[in-house]
């Protein structure tokens, strides 16, 4: 999968299943229920290795929690990853959309977009989207998508 993916500036979307309740602590941000069904983050990869290494960082369990992520993560399964290349930031515009275009919900306010103005960049959904829904809302034409094996 990683192969798949280029080692250049880019945004991301990442889409991870939860089939189980849990409580996470999200370090300063405080405590987060997880709850069976979809969660979808958005991320931006301008800095070294581009999107391959955000990725394959975002794909694993950090030893040491940096991004808001790294504290659900060990508790999600990543299922899909869609991805565009163009070289602006479009994390803003993509996160805006999810929340209300498809009407995704925020399970914690600000997750992820600490540094910026967006309601979230981390969502929630019990069923999932339909990909085209997803696949308009991001309106991309440099869009991937990527089906995730495990």
């Amino acid at each position: 999968m990683l192969e798949d993916i280029p080692p250049i500036a880019g945004t991301y979307l990442l889409v991870f299943q939860s089939d189980k309740q849990v409580m996470v602590n999200v370090g300063r941000r405080g405590s987060l229920e997880l709850v069976p069904g979809y969660y979808f983050y958005v991320g931006s990869a301008f800095g070294s290795g581009g999107l391959r290494a955000r990725i394959r960082h975002h794909q694993g369990v950090s030893k040491k929690p940096h991004w808001h992520l790294d504290y659900i993560r060990p508790h999600l399964l990543l299922r899909e990853l869609w991805y565009s290349t163009d070289n602006i930031k479009c994390e803003h515009a993509w996160s805006d959309r999810l929340y209300y275009t498809i009407k995704l919900q925020i399970p914690m306010p600000g997750l992820g977009s600490s540094d910026c103005k967006c309601e979230s960049h981390f969502f929630y959904s019990e069923v999932y989207p339909d990909v085209f829904g997803i696949r308009g809302s991001l309106d991309n034409n440099n869009l991937e998508h990527i089906v995730v094996t495990n």
